[in-house]
């Protein structure tokens, strides 16, 4: 009846943040605990007909699971969103070219003339014993 995406088959995430898998384990946490919420209102609109001497269903508000799977989508929409576009952003000035990619590239060429590159990553990578 219903159709649901998450993770990547929802929103290809960009690798410049590392951030695809940790989008899609928010959209299962969040997916399963609608389904979680719609399965807690059948169980209780089941315990309320059972006590009520097996009063029909018809009488009672049936759960929509479409409004929580909307519920869901909406939760995750404006987070998953707001990182595909910084990771994008970052993608850009990684590997763009144009006016960004020139600064990029003169920075980086300048802070190894002088030392900075050496310094930070080598440097670093050596072990001081």
């Amino acid at each position: 009846k219903f159709c649901v995406l998450a993770g990547d088959a929802a929103h290809a995430m960009p690798p410049f943040l590392g951030q695809g898998g940790n989008q899609a384990m928010q959209d299962a946490y969040m997916l399963a605990s609608k389904i979680y919420e719609y399965n807690e209102q059948i169980q209780m609109q089941q315990t309320r007909a059972s006590l009520n001497g097996g009063e029909s269903e018809e009488s009672l508000v049936e759960p929509n699971l479409k409004s929580l799977l909307k519920e869901y989508e909406h939760r995750r929409w404006l987070p998953t969103t707001s990182i595909t576009a910084k990771a994008a952003l970052l993608g850009y000035l990684e590997i763009g070219s144009g006016i960004f990619g020139n600064f990029r590239d003169t920075f980086f060429f300048v802070m190894g003339k002088i030392g900075v590159a050496k310094k930070v990553f080598l440097d670093a990578a050596t072990p001081k014993m």
